[in-house]
């Protein structure tokens, strides 16, 4: 076997779940859509060419990603899985020719659009709506029920005895997107992040006010229909939403549809990146069966992302708040998915080396949907005679610092973390709406007071006087008193936001969140060690080694002293109270005769114990019924105890009798 195939598929397995946790649990995407689509089929091909590199863990083999912990998990009683692309008209007959050989005859198919929202499972009991689910890892999602409850265009009660489950997409029409945009003074990356961040909020009221919608695409169960498109009208006379275009369609007519959709797309509503095409016969469905990653029985015709060519006037890098050296390319301006482009991404620079792309040249930009522009490749025909290649830079554009660049990376980053430029983005971040909120600090500020070295570090903000503020800054009386404000209001603001606000590599909003849990103290975040933080779930080795060393560097070391010296004082957590089960954490695994696994969580919970989808170092037992799966060996390697329900239940019983 050669070694650059396994090497290449070890790097793009690691970069594909990097990718997938960015973008379904952190809603922070790091690549697009068609990035990752390109990936993933270059590592479905290589492993198709090398089925013995194939693993059942791949990207190519599973769905989603882990559900966030923040959230009570949902157990899917029918896995959410994910559905195959296809990406040219040549690839969508390939898949109905292999749909009419396992079926035997010729398919009714059924058409819609593809949304680019977040997928829902609804549960209504006896017609009044119980539980909403995010699809996570595709058998366990977040229980949103609460935030649900909240979007209107999700209707609470249905005409429906017993069990039904409807599944669909939350989206952010573009209209809403543009408002909120407007509204809360930042852009949102993109309309599918600011659904799911708008979903993911710890108060509800700020989900309804977002102005979410809902297409219903599926009736999973509850009621019995012979055809697809017969239970989407049950729906929709029961007051869901249905994507417009929706309709039943022969293969024949197929194409013409697809047509349709791109001369239509750049006026809906609404993102789309493709169609989804799905056999109608829901006993034909039954036969073609599913894969353990998607069903056979429909396919997503992706659209290859908008292309237009201008010129690239120079090629320049920025260096971010974490040393990052991004290289961007100044354009001609050009209007690319309904936006004017004057600048995009170059990625880093071996994409410079690979595409050769130079000063000069006439390149494709794309933009799909709301996220960054990028440069897809030059147009070599075009290309004016005596250009030369770009030249990476060898030392840092900021401070002159010689770059470097880790084993296995492809980012060059400046390593001195006084560089000037970093200092500011730092600033810029530590004041932005999500880390601690400073009214009036922007990137124009931060820059002045970073030059004239009243601030080094972000907590020297706190030592500012009113005449700094109006020498340094220019600022009128009114302006003074707006920033003191800012910064007096930002000392109490929650842990998670202020470990968030200390820029630490690989620590985003979600990370932040999780080793608030862990910590619940600054002063506790000074000592805790990379192992107590590894058995967090949800927390690896890469974020711990990042936490500790940026707390045991002089940077950091300064950085922490200033928040102390400033008397920043975080909200601390705050332990579950009360219980007999208080401050237990528990994991689920096989069935309970009698006792759906959201009853058993709700036991648990409702006895004060903290239900987690995965075994850590914090377990205090494995809850296992029938049919257990992996985790009951895995809990017997690690020692966990292992429980029944008669035994839960006595646990409670005896806990409650004792008063503890």
């Amino acid at each position: 076997m050669p070694e650059d195939v396994v090497s290449r598929v070890r790097a793009l397995r690691t970069l594909l779940r990097r990718a997938s946790y960015a973008y379904y649990v952190a809603d922070a995407p790091i690549m697009s859509d068609a990035e990752y689509d390109g990936l993933f089929e270059e590592l479905r091909t290589l492993e198709r060419d090398h089925p013995e590199l194939l693993e059942p863990d791949s990207p190519t083999q599973t769905v989603g990603a882990p559900p966030s912990p923040l959230f009570a998990p949902v157990y899917h009683e029918t896995p959410m899985l994910s559905i195959d692309n296809v990406f040219s008209e040549q690839e969508l007959e390939a898949w109905l020719g292999r749909v009419r050989r396992a079926l035997g005859h010729e398919p009714t198919l059924f058409f819609e659009l593809k949304i680019d929202g977040l997928a829902l499972a609804l549960t209504y009991v006896d017609g009044v709506l119980a539980q909403a689910a995010t699809r996570g890892d595709g058998v366990v999602g977040e229980d949103v029920t609460a935030n649900v409850l909240e979007v209107a265009a999700i209707p609470s009660r249905v005409e429906a005895a017993g069990l039904l489950e409807v599944r669909g997409e939350l989206y952010l029409p573009l209209t809403s997107f543009r408002a909120l945009n407007e509204r809360v003074g930042r852009a949102f990356a993109n309309p599918r992040n600011a659904a799911a961040g708008s979903l993911r909020q710890k108060d509800p009221r700020v989900t309804r006010e977002r102005g979410l919608a809902f297409f219903a695409y599926q009736l999973e169960r509850g009621r019995s229909f012979t055809y697809h498109h017969e239970a989407l009208a049950w729906l929709g006379s029961q007051g869901f939403a249905i994507e417009p275009h929706a309709r039943v369609v022969t293969t024949a007519e197929l194409h013409d549809a697809l047509a349709e959709l791109t001369r239509e797309r750049a006026a809906l509503d609404y993102d789309v990146d493709g169609a989804v095409v799905k056999v109608d016969d829901l006993s034909d469905r039954e036969r073609l069966g599913s894969t353990t990653r998607a069903p056979r029985w429909m396919v997503a015709y992706k659209f290859p992302a908008e292309e237009r060519p201008t010129r690239l006037r120079d090629i320049e890098v920025s260096v971010g708040k974490s040393g990052k050296v991004t290289p961007f390319a100044v354009l001609e301006p050009v209007r690319v998915g309904g936006t004017t482009v004057t600048r995009a991404t170059l990625h880093n620079a071996d994409q410079i080396a690979r595409l050769d792309v130079r000063v000069g040249d006439t390149v494709l930009v794309r933009r799909a949907g709301e996220v960054i522009p990028e440069v897809v490749w030059p147009i070599l025909e075009l290309r004016p005679t005596g250009s030369a290649p770009f030249v990476f830079p060898s030392r840092c554009p900021s401070c002159g610092t010689e770059l470097v660049r880790d084993p296995g990376e492809v980012d060059w980053r400046c390593p001195n973390r006084w560089c000037p430029e970093q200092l500011v983005q730092r600033l810029v971040h530590f004041a932005s709406r999500d880390a601690m909120d400073i009214d009036g600090l922007g990137e124009q500020r931060a820059r002045e007071l970073i030059d004239a070295q009243l601030v080094q570090v972000p907590p020297d903000i706190y030592r500012l006087d009113d005449d700094e503020l109006a020498r340094v800054l220019g600022l009128r009386e009114k302006g003074r008193e707006r920033l003191r404000r800012g910064i007096e209001a930002s000392r109490g603001r929650p842990l998670a936001r202020v470990i968030f606000a200390l820029a630490i590599d690989n620590v985003g909003q979600h990370v932040a969140e999780l080793v608030a849990a862990v910590v619940g103290s600054l002063a506790r975040l000074r000592v805790v060690t990379a192992e107590e933080l590894t058995e967090a779930e949800g927390i690896g080795e890469v974020v711990a080694s990042s936490i500790v060393a940026f707390r045991d560097s002089d940077f950091g070391r300064r950085v922490l002293d200033g928040l102390d010296a400033a008397r920043v004082a975080p909200e601390e957590r705050r332990e579950k109270a009360g219980g007999p089960l208080a401050g237990m954490t528990f994991v689920l695994t096989g069935s309970v005769p009698g006792l759906t696994r959201a009853a058993l969580t709700e036991l648990i919970e409702g006895a004060g114990g903290t239900v987690r989808s995965a075994l850590s170092g914090q377990t205090t037992a494995l809850v296992a019924g029938e049919n257990p799966g992996a985790k009951l060996e895995e809990a017997r390697r690690r020692g966990v105890k292992v429980l029944d329900v008669a035994e839960l239940r006595a646990l409670i019983a005896s806990h409650s009798q004792r008063g503890e």
